[in-house]
């Protein structure tokens, strides 16, 4: 049956068998190794040839030749090294299945991967394999252990990678009695080897106990040599040499050498230690590597210097413009750092400490003459209106043009996203003529991001403060923190406080930053802080900048900013400027701004024009407007339009249906319904307040839409009033116990809170109690108290316009605020009527053109400026 199924094999198949039952046969106890690997298949043709081999291969003085890199085997050493692809093939497993006898031949040039056999030396050594080892990279290692000194006769097979060779062995007779002077040398050299093993400290003493019972002193050389520090060359002129007299000589001369190396290295251990403390043993350690280079002729001579050595750095540090103690502390660092090693990481640690000290622009100021009407045209032409904020920037400039030198202020803007805080600082540097620098603080919750990291710490580095001086190359740029409402704090530090020094004229002149603890001159930089609430600022801080409030713009400047500034962008920045001449009618703008955009900036009026733009270069691009790919100049292709004006209708068709519905004022209001004014962080806005009450109750009252504390407690005060004055207010006390009252603000998912709604959620529980109706065109604002009084709010300024913008033509609100309305565009105040009002009765009187006598006391101007306070607005 077996034979049956071996006629159903292949050829190869048939082959793979024979090789496999070949293998199974072998005698594997005889093996010095197992090798893990896959059974190579030898065709028929190549049966006969390599079985010849081995029988070649079998005899004593043919070897299997394996060329080495840089080693030189030495009889009697065992050697690991790194094994080459050639010891993949099946001519090692040969040499393993015959004995593990191969001979390693050294190359002459070390750089060829494919050596010849001229490439190889004469003289070699028979080794035994020991071990065979596959890493999992899939590449080889062996251990073998030297044998016999051989030398080639002439070579039997020279294919690639596979070398065999008719040797004859060198063999080393011992010394006989009559030669004395091999005798003596082998005894010195023991002698020497003994005294080795007591100079170095890495040989334990056993070692000796082995030398002394070594009575060949070829043997002895034999394992010594491949110690000497000496290269692969010199040790392969001594495998060559095969007089044994004249052999030994030359290593008991290489040996003495070695000898005097170590006593060199012990005497310098004895002389530095005792000279050096603690503080500079790795100074030692150099020291002693140079002595024992120069001692080995290893030293070239040839001396090597980069940017980073301490001599160039000291001399960058004399010539910089430090000041004096700033200097003292750099000098005494580039010393210390001079008695380290290069490449320890202490030297990297002061070498970056030392450029940081070195980088800081000391004494360099960029501000030239000063110039106002330079100045004014440069702010006037980057930000349309903003007139609070250019007149302090020129007043400032004014002193600095009678005062050579004047500590900088520190500004701080506030006002709703997108009005031009942020681009207003870069405007400022441009008209002082210095640098600009931005510090992000939002989210910034680590301390040690202004002030800097100790050096203590892997990996410090200085804080924000001093990289921005680096950055702007002088001592006075003007440096914004943006963001600074927006500051966290957390077990690390609070950032808010380290920012008390730097913005402190008084004590910024010698700010220190942690990683560079040396003080820093900030007296004059011009520092500038942005901020969308002022009141999330701590009091502290906020203490010591100037606060300038930027508010909501007017649609007639947002339009003004679009067609001056945002247009032009947007048409440049989507390459469209030289396509064509691309125009928008006054109309077609206000449209956009009024039904697209309900912000109080221009950020996202600037991204609807943005998709104006996007829709009409795609109307170009599919038309076949495209630029021609010339080197020296790009033209188009076709002749480019005249002009293209965008109308309305292409407003709608590019941008979609109408984003903000333009709700038109009712002509009449319900009972119970007034009309409030809110401020939000987009702006101002218009809320109505709406009051219902259900007969018969108890009294309760309710109170929905999403409130806030402090607006729940305004209304409350608002009920109150009412039932402790209902006579006063014309309200029948015996409704107000016997109703229920809710009162609702629509827009629930919106968070409300402030204080202001408190006149017009007063007016509306009147009106409920009362059966009349409150004028549609009627708008107000303000905080009540109980004793009738309205104080003071917030946001006037965008709430009067969100009110002009809804078609309000009477707005109430506080005496107190009257003040704001120097703010308020004239054109606004020409078709809306505000009237400031302080008292309750005031507000009836008004709403309901009627006068109410009220018993409260009359509250004069100066009691109000007396009672004046500052609130949190909506």
């Amino acid at each position: 049956m077996e034979d049956k199924k071996s006629d159903r094999l292949s050829p190869n198949e048939k082959n793979k068998k024979q090789v496999k039952d070949h293998v199974i046969k072998l005698d594997t106890e005889k093996l010095p190794v197992v090798i893990n690997k896959k059974v190579r298949v030898i065709p028929n043709k190549y049966k006969e040839i390599s079985e010849k081999s081995d029988e070649i291969e079998s005899k004593e003085n043919i070897l299997k030749i394996v060329p080495v890199k840089n080693i030189v085997l030495f009889p009697h050493n065992v050697l690991p090294f790194t094994a080459g692809k050639e010891w993949t093939n099946e001519s090692v497993d040969r040499a393993i299945r015959i004995g593990g006898k191969i001979g390693i031949l050294a190359q002459i040039n070390p750089e060829s991967n494919s050596p010849e056999a001229s490439e190889l030396y004469s003289v070699g050594t028979e080794a035994k394999i020991l071990k065979i080892m596959k890493f999992p990279d899939n590449t080889y290692g062996a251990v073998i252990q030297g044998m016999r000194r051989f030398k080639i006769r002439n070579f039997i097979s020279i294919e690639k990678e596979r070398f065999s060779a008719d040797v004859e062995y060198l063999s080393d007779f011992p010394p006989t009695e009559e030669n004395i002077e091999v005798v003596a040398i082998g005894k010195a050299m023991k002698q020497l080897v003994q005294k080795a093993i007591s100079l170095s400290p890495n040989i334990p003493n056993e070692v000796s106990l082995f030398i002394d019972n070594v009575q060949d002193s070829s043997y002895l050389a034999d394992l010594i040599v491949p110690y000497l520090s000496i290269d692969f060359r010199s040790k392969q002129s001594l495998l060559e040499i095969n007089d044994l007299e004249e052999r030994l000589k030359r290593v008991h001369v290489l040996l003495t050498r070695e000898i005097e190396v170590l006593e060199v290295s012990q005497k310098i251990n004895s002389d530095v230690r005792s000279e050096m403390g603690k503080q500079q043993r790795k100074y030692y350690v150099k020291e002693q590597l140079k002595l024992l280079q120069k001692e080995l002729g290893e030293l070239d001579g040839r001396t090597t210097q980069s940017s980073g050595d301490p001599s160039e750095l000291l001399e960058k540090i004399l010539n910089s413009k430090m000041s004096a103690e700033v200097r003292e502390v750099a000098l005494r660092e580039a010393e210390r750092m001079g008695l380290m090693q290069p490449g320890s990481p202490e030297f990297m640690v002061s070498h970056t400490y030392l450029t940081w000290l070195l980088d800081i622009p000391w004494e360099t100021h960029t501000q030239n003459e000063v110039n106002l009407k330079e100045a004014k045209s440069i702010l006037d032409l980057d930000h349309h209106g903003l007139e609070k904020v250019k007149k302090r920037i020129l007043e400032f400039l004014a002193v600095c043009a009678l005062k050579n030198s004047l500590k900088g202020p520190i500004l701080l803007f506030v006002g709703p996203p997108g009005v031009g805080k942020t681009s207003l600082g870069k405007s400022i540097a441009k008209a002082l003529g210095r640098k600009f620098a931005r510090i992000a603080l939002g989210g910034v919750r680590d301390e040690a991001e202004i002030r800097g990291h100790r050096r203590t710490y892997i990996g410090s580095m200085p804080g924000k403060i001093a990289d921005a001086l680096k950055k702007a190359g002088s001592m006075d740029p003007v440096i914004l923190f943006d963001e600074v409402d927006k500051l966290a704090n957390d077990g690390r530090g609070d950032p808010s406080s380290a920012l008390l020094e730097v913005l402190d004229p008084e004590q910024n002149s010698t700010f220190t930053d942690h990683y560079l603890n040396v003080p820093l001159d900030l007296s004059k930089v011009f520092f500038i802080a942005t901020a969308n609430n002022l009141h999330s600022i701590p009091p502290p801080l906020r203490d010591r900048m100037e606060i300038v409030e930027l508010s909501s713009y007017t649609l007639e400047e947002k339009t003004h900013i679009a067609f001056e500034h945002l247009l032009p962008q947007v048409i440049e920045g989507h390459g469209m400027a030289e396509v064509a001449d691309i125009k928008m009618t006054e109309e077609t703008m206000k449209n956009l701004i009024h039904f697209y955009t309900r912000e109080a900036g221009v950020r996202q009026l600037k991204r609807e024009l943005a998709g104006v733009i996007r829709s009409i270069a795609r109307e170009f691009v599919e038309a076949g407007y495209v630029k021609a790919s010339d080197k020296s100049e790009q033209e188009l292709v076709k002749v480019k339009p005249p002009e293209r004006v965008v109308t309305l209708e292409e407003v709608k068709k590019f941008l979609g249906p109408i984003i903000f519905s333009d709700r038109k004022r009712p002509q009449e209001l319900p009972v119970g319904v007034v009309t409030g004014l809110a401020w939000t962080p987009n702006g101002g806005d218009v809320l109505y307040i709406e009051t219902a009450s259900s007969a018969p109750g108890s009294g309760k009252f309710g109170l929905t839409g999403q409130l806030g504390e402090v607006m729940k407690e305004s209304v409350q005060t608002a009920f109150a009033y009412i039932r402790s004055n209902a006579k006063l207010c014309g309200v029948d006390s015996r409704s107000v116990i016997k109703k229920d009252l809710h009162i609702h603000f629509p827009e629930g998912a919106v968070k409300k809170d402030g204080p202001s709604a408190g006149v017009a959620a007063f007016l509306g529980m009147v009106s409920q109690f009362t059966g009349k109706a409150i004028a549609s065109d009627l708008a107000m604002t303000g905080e009540i108290s109980l004793r009738g009084e309205i104080l003071a709010v917030g946001g006037i300024k965008e709430k009067l316009l969100a009110a002009h913008r809804y078609g309000i033509k009477k707005v109430l609100i506080p005496f107190e605020n009257e003040r704001d309305l120097e703010e308020i565009p004239a054109e606004v105040l020409k078709e809306m009527k505000v009237m400031p009002v302080s008292t309750l009765n005031e507000v009836l009187s008004i709403a309901f053109e009627k006068k109410k006598k009220m018993n409260s006391k009359k509250v004069t101007k100066a009691s109000r400026v007396n009672s004046s306070r500052t609130y949190k607005r909506i």
